[in-house]
């Protein structure tokens, strides 16, 4: 599969953490597994609102490999904001299939410094 066509809005990228998450998405797009993987505490809570959790790091591997953000055709990120530990991350897809959905990820790092996630809130909506 081709490289995920990108597009990230300009002001996503002034601090650390904001330049970490534009990279760690762009990874989730384009299927680079050990690219995110570092970056995933071992006790990582994944909330897949209206849908799943997934507990710990293994889990998270497969199951983020199966989920309509990986490899995808198109990612546009539209904002990402950072606060202390917190994090969020909004935008479009289109999936590998082909289908359009909105998306915004929560995320909680694991201090106020470095980059290791340790909670995601996923939220997918597939567009008509």
């Amino acid at each position: 599969m081709d490289m995920a066509k990108i597009t990230v809005a300009a002001d996503c990228g002034n601090a650390p953490r904001k330049e970490f998450l534009k990279t760690f998405h762009t990874a989730i797009a384009n299927g680079a597994i050990e690219l995110v993987m570092p970056n995933i505490s071992e006790d990582l809570n994944w909330e897949i609102a209206g849908c799943k959790t997934i507990a710990g790091k293994d889990d998270f591997e497969k199951a983020i490999q199966e989920h309509p953000l990986w490899r995808v055709k198109e990612l546009r990120v539209d904002a990402i904001i950072t606060h202390g530990n917190d994090a969020s991350v909004n935008g479009k897809v289109v999936t590998a299939g082909g289908l359009p959905f909105s998306f915004c990820n929560i995320y909680k790092f694991k201090g106020f410094k470095g980059t290791v996630i340790k909670t995601i809130q996923t939220y997918l909506i597939q567009q008509v």
